[in-house]
């Protein structure tokens, strides 16, 4: 995956250690965090070693965690990945509560989904959404994603303090 990729809105980045701060205010936000099947950050600390793991998946070629940067001011707003494994490649993105509603999930998606089909031997690019998760679930949508059907108890959801357990997911998916 390229090191950089850009939109019209947004700038695709490798997250640097100099991102700590701008990633732990929507890491440890529980409104950006409810559906996420990691636990919501706790302190500097928690963000400290998820850049870690970052630097890790590059290095190792398989896991691709970008930085999204708003153009116009420069704000870091979230973060979208892309995860190579035995099913394809696997996206995910978080994004900051205060610029939700402006599509910029989906752009930053697309552009990622965009590079990965760059490798030939790719033939499906596929995410999983939390059951109650409509916003996410429309993203997948206009990526063009179809709707493959419901993973029951797939994924843990430490966020949820009613369950705890695994939640069931949709998984959404587009092959060629």
């Amino acid at each position: 995956m390229p090191d950089t990729l850009d939109t019209e809105r947004l700038h695709l980045r490798r997250p640097e250690a100099t991102d700590a701060a701008a990633i732990f205010a929507y890491a440890s936000d529980p409104v950006a965090t409810r559906y996420m099947i990691w636990p919501t950050a706790q302190d500097i600390d928690d963000t400290h070693d998820f850049l870690d793991d970052v630097a890790a998946g590059w290095a190792d070629g398989d896991d691709f965690c970008y930085a999204i940067v708003e153009r116009s001011n420069g704000d870091l707003c979230g973060a979208v990945s892309c995860q190579f494994n035995q099913h394809g490649a696997e996206i995910g993105y978080i994004l900051s509560p205060e610029v939700w509603g402006r599509g910029l999930a989906t752009e930053a998606a697309a552009v990622v989904v965009e590079a990965a089909w760059a490798n030939d031997d790719l033939y499906r690019v596929w995410a999983t959404c939390d059951i109650d998760n409509a916003a996410s679930a429309r993203v997948l949508e206009k990526l063009g994603m179809q709707c493959e059907g419901r993973l029951a108890r797939w994924s843990p959801s430490p966020n949820l303090a009613h369950d705890p357990t695994p939640r069931d997911a949709l998984c959404f998916a587009l092959t060629r």
